[in-house]
């Protein structure tokens, strides 16, 4: 997909979070009075928040670049891993309410409504961090690891204090809910999308095939280009593609290609790729695929 397009689908994920988990919230509102105490309640909330928008982020990847088993994989990682994140969330939330809750608002009446307005926020501020960190770990990579942490902070500290201002001031509220979740979604994926651009090292742009028009934006140290699912740019449908083809590496800022084994037919321009960097407009045959590389808007 193009990259304009990608961005609108990642914004489309962000939504789709927010209505999958809307349902699911209101629930668990309804059941509130069960709760032995309102931290566990608060858990609950954290643990679904991050499992369910963990679970869409973590997909994200593999639906784009058309590869169902990186896609499940991604999402049960992302699940787990915003299922943890969530729980860390709240938990930092109370401990800021019992440390600095007396010292902040005299009255029990102000730390019991604005305060745990604000506990409530920090706590959906850190699980949108971590969870825009899902696809950075998952990748290893350290630019996807600072794009998530920036991307994190920025629409977590947005959403997260739309989300937790509109259930303070509209308690029980299901419209006021499912408006805080959808800000909080897309809040994340338009700030990942802000930091995604601006550290990226180029894109590949496909320019035949099957997947004509596709973007895939450089960001990991390695992206491994080939027929097989785990790769990160699959290329189902073109001949002379081997299951692990070739690797893109970022070192340094510049961005070069190699086969992953001798046979392995990869031209770049025309020419063996020598180990040189890619410049601007420079075309990438893998196999019977071509791209051109650059820096798209």
């Amino acid at each position: 997909m193009s990259l304009t397009l990608k961005r609108v689908f990642m914004a489309v994920f962000g939504l789709l979070g927010a209505l999958a988990l809307w349902p699911i919230l209101l629930a668990l509102q309804y059941w509130q009075p069960a709760f032995p105490s309102y931290l566990l309640y608060s858990l609950a909330q954290g643990v679904l928040l991050g499992a369910v928008f963990g679970a869409f982020f973590g997909s994200f990847e593999g639906v784009v670049v058309s590869s169902r088993p990186k896609a499940f994989k991604g999402f049960l990682f992302g699940a787990a891993f915003g299922a943890g994140a969530g729980a860390v969330g709240v938990l930092a939330g109370q401990l800021f309410l019992f440390a600095a809750g007396s010292a902040l608002w005299k009255s029990a009446s102000a730390r019991n409504s604005v305060g745990l307005a604000v506990a409530s926020g920090l706590a959906w501020t850190l699980i949108g961090l971590f969870v825009a960190l899902t696809e950075g770990l998952r990748a290893r990579s350290s630019r996807k690891l600072l794009v998530g942490l920036l991307g994190g902070l920025l629409g977590g500290l947005l959403g997260g204090t739309a989300l937790s201002a509109l259930s303070h001031f509209f308690p029980g509220e299901p419209a006021s809910l499912l408006a805080g979740l959808a800000i909080f979604g897309l809040c994340l994926a338009v700030a990942y999308l802000v930091f995604e651009n601006r550290f990226s090292a180029g894109t590949l742009l496909l320019l035949n095939g099957p997947l004509k028009g596709k973007h895939y934006v450089v960001l990991s140290k390695a992206l491994r280009i080939g027929s097989a699912p785990e790769c990160d740019i699959v290329l189902k449908g073109y001949p002379g593609v081997e299951p692990v083809h070739a690797t893109v590496r970022l070192n340094g800022g510049k961005v070069s290609v190699e086969a992953a084994k001798a046979d392995a037919r990869v031209l770049l321009n025309d020419e063996a790729p020598s180990r040189r960097s890619l410049k601007a407009e420079d075309v990438l045959a893998i196999g019977k695929a071509k791209f051109i590389y650059g820096y798209f808007a």
